[in-house]
């Protein structure tokens, strides 16, 4: 295959993705790869700044995976490109997902209409999907629901939209989650939690053993969300298993998962649910028929790059230690995190450092105040290794001048 190349900004020559994709389509689609590295070379090179996002531009604000796609999600794409005519979607997504995480097994039949029976996991156009889904299902008017603040409030947003009350529980000092303060804040309406590991925005993971013992302790009639969208960054191989293993023998726990991060497939929109049949089963009831061909077959293909998601993971954890020793030497505050993020302290005026950030450098970030009400904070997505010294660079100087 003929390589296309271009004239970085720091005078090397790399692969162009552009080239290489336009390539690859003009073959039929018929892309063929022998090995990983053989199209890895499309999130790689010692001058990129992040894939997805113009030359020069460092984007560490929305959580997105700066390594880019599994290149086995492109091939799959693009191998389906002249089939978008057809409805359809890849049969052996849902088995594999079960397989995963160890629920029982329920295929997809090959026609996205046809119904699954008595499934495990439910599969939407990204966890924002089912999220709405199941506040239909849930949320309604004179229901409390509960969760920790600042959090990801999308259930605060939708409870809020149904009629439900939204009940918030402050988080503990160092932004740890108060599981005693939410199951304190039950009342005889409460109808849904939610517990968020690792939070966001603090990145703090809550041990199995803590959740397990919190989920037993709430009645049966109230119905848990565990949101696990970062939980594939935990260092810990144990932590990375979540909350699955704990829907077998609760039948009111939900948990919920994402492609959106560590696959780096934010812009196919794949999510995924996990509950028992009969809450799955309302769950795809409130649910749109919103799935792709080309969102499942990619979707399928990432879950087999073992590679490619030790890779994502690598990056972030060389990325946050990075973050962790210059602000260290800097004197500046952070979160540790087992996300993909870090929280950092700036003890100065949010909205200042992140104009001057943007304007100034060209380095976008989390603005914590705008997003949570948290003055002086701002959250950082640990990206590849030039993006990560950029911000640094960036933040030093604006410190320094604000």
């Amino acid at each position: 295959m003929r390589k296309t190349k271009t004239r970085t900004d720091s005078g090397q020559w790399s692969v162009s993705r552009r080239g290489f994709l336009k390539g690859a389509l003009a073959g039929a689609g018929l892309l063929s790869v022998g090995s990983y590295e053989a199209v890895a070379q499309m999130v790689g090179g010692s001058s990129v700044r992040g894939w997805g996002v113009p030359p020069g531009l460092v984007r560490i604000d929305g959580n997105e995976n700066a390594l880019g796609p599994s290149p086995r999600a492109v091939e799959a794409i693009i191998g389906l490109v002249y089939n978008i005519n057809r409805y359809g979607q890849n049969p052996d997504l849902l088995g594999q997902l079960a397989r995963r995480h160890d629920v029982p097994v329920v295929e997809w039949s090959d026609s996205p209409f046809a119904p699954v029976k008595d499934p495990w996991i439910s599969v939407g156009a990204g966890s924002s999907d089912l999220l709405y889904a199941i506040g239909h299902t849930y949320l309604k008017e004179g229901v409390e629901s509960i969760e920790i603040t600042p959090g990801f409030q999308f259930v605060r947003r939708m409870a809020d939209q149904f009629g439900a009350k939204a009940v918030g529980v402050p988080v503990l000092d160092g932004f740890k989650p108060d599981l005693n303060g939410m199951r304190n804040a039950i009342t005889d309406r409460t109808g849904f939690m939610v517990v968020t590991t690792p939070g966001n925005p603090s990145g703090h993971l809550t041990p199995m053993s803590e959740l397990k013992s919190f989920i037993e302790s709430i009645p049966s009639r109230i119905m848990v969300l565990v949101d696990e969208a970062y939980v594939d960054f935990a260092e810990n191989e144990a932590d990375r298993v979540g909350a699955a293993p704990l829907i077998k023998d609760h039948p009111n726990v939900i948990v919920i998962r994402t492609f959106s991060k560590i696959f780096g497939m934010a812009g196919m929109r794949v999510g995924y649910a996990m509950a028992q049949p009969e809450v799955i089963r309302t769950i795809n009831a409130h649910k749109a028929n919103t799935l792709t061909m080309l969102s499942t077959h990619a979707a399928s293909a990432a879950l087999e790059d073992h590679e490619h998601t030790r890779r994502s993971r690598e990056m972030v954890l060389i990325g946050k230690r990075y973050f962790y020793d210059q602000l260290k030497a800097m004197g500046v505050e952070y979160l540790p995190s087992e996300s993909s993020f870090v929280m950092i302290n700036t003890k100065a005026d949010s909205d200042d450092i992140v104009n001057k950030l943007r304007e100034e450098y060209n380095v976008l970030v989390g603005n914590a105040r705008a997003r949570w009400g948290i003055q002086g904070w701002l959250r950082v997505t640990a990206g590849l290794p030039e993006e990560n010294e950029a911000f640094i660079s960036a933040l030093k100087k604006v410190l320094v001048s604000s």
